[in-house]
């Protein structure tokens, strides 16, 4: 390898403008971001102030919710089986400590 090829070479559709370039990509989309979040909320909040928008919304909710009915229920399913084995492990574990620990205590007084 030749001390060239060692050395990173930067990308040449896109070369760094100045040293500080990252920062201010990362300064430039937080702002971009913050405001695209501000007027999100502003658009949102005068578009709740509508009733036909509000209706529209639930219309438009209740549809999707009748069409994907039996995929909602299905993951709810799954999420609730999923949380009682969770809890089921976590009590088996905490039985699992206690016994632990009740050894040890019966161990130190003898």
């Amino acid at each position: 390898m030749t001390q060239s090829s060692k050395i990173p070479q930067h990308d040449t559709d896109n070369p760094p403008l100045f040293k500080g370039d990252m920062i201010a990509k990362a300064i430039v989309i937080s702002v971009t971001v913050s405001t695209i979040n501000h007027t999100g909320k502003a658009v949102l909040k005068s578009l709740a102030r509508h009733p036909l928008i509000v209706f529209g919304l639930g219309v438009t909710t209740g549809y999707f919710a009748h069409k994907y009915r039996k995929r909602l229920i299905k993951a709810g399913n799954q999420a609730a089986d999923e949380g009682k084995q969770f809890v089921l492990r976590q009590r088996e574990n905490l039985l699992d400590f206690l016994a632990e620990n009740q050894d040890d205590a019966d161990e130190q007084e003898h």
